[in-house]
């Protein structure tokens, strides 16, 4: 059982993404394919009352079920994941190099002005044009980063894809709550994967690039952060829908 590949990613981590270039896409995508499968499922079993006690802000679309949250977790988790594995692509090759007080501060500045733009876009038609421009820029700058890195950037995918091993034991440990009526464990369980997801993420980064842990932790905070900022700029631009966005936001 030691060579199964999901008790891998997740116990040997560091062994694993680091050979990720060997590596076939089937276990990755098979993993992915059953975390989205399993979330959609959770989605649609729990009563929304239950996601409201135990996320704070979070809510379910009305009227909608299994085949709706896996079509939605399938595609724009995907797309979702591709930008999310492009930004790291591109953070890590920024910081795998040179001094990290000096580029964490201009990673970090390009970081911030994305977010407090994404912010200010909410409900303004004057900020719209430019909405739309910087929309399309992080599109293309999230292309080029994939295309420059083309020799890395297959492994780093599969890496980010491979994690989904962590979240399908997460939402079978969320079940176990939500079985148990727990809204507190089920919101423990969440942040207790979502946490070390974020490790892992930062493993991958250090195997696939050769980089130190501090670094690689670094470059996977900018790229989730970035790609949060991406989700909520689509959504105040109203290029996501509202019942999309919810769902994307629980995945």
């Amino acid at each position: 059982m030691k060579d199964f590949f999901p008790f891998k990613v997740i116990f040997e981590p560091a062994r694993t993404f680091a050979g990720m270039a060997g590596t076939g896409w089937g276990w990755p995508l098979a993993l992915y394919a059953l975390s989205m499968t399993a979330a959609a499922a959770l989605l649609a079993w729990l009563p929304p009352h239950f996601i409201a006690g135990a996320l704070e802000g979070a809510a379910l679309p009305p009227g909608r079920g299994f085949f709706f949250y896996l079509a939605v977790s399938l595609t724009g988790g995907g797309i979702l994941t591709l930008f999310s594995c492009a930004l790291l692509a591109a953070a890590a090759r920024f910081l795998s190099a040179g001094r990290l007080a000096l580029r964490l501060p201009l990673a970090a500045a390009a970081a911030g002005f994305f977010g407090i733009f994404s912010a200010a876009a909410q409900g303004s038609t004057a900020l719209r044009p430019a909405g739309l421009a910087v929309a399309a820029a992080a599109a293309l700058f999230a292309a080029r980063a994939a295309w420059r890195d083309r020799s890395l950037f297959p492994s780093l995918l599969k890496a980010l894809l491979a994690l989904s091993a962590l979240s399908l034991a997460g939402d079978l440990a969320g079940g176990l709550a939500a079985l148990a009526g727990s809204q507190r464990a089920y919101a423990g369980v969440q942040y207790f994967f979502a946490l070390v997801s974020l490790l892992w993420l930062a493993k991958a980064a250090a195997a696939v690039y050769a980089m130190s842990g501090a670094r690689a932790m670094t470059a996977a905070v900018l790229a989730l952060l970035g790609a949060m900022a991406a989700l909520f700029l689509a959504f105040n631009l109203g290029l996501l829908p509202q019942d999309v966005f919810q769902v994307l936001l629980l995945l």
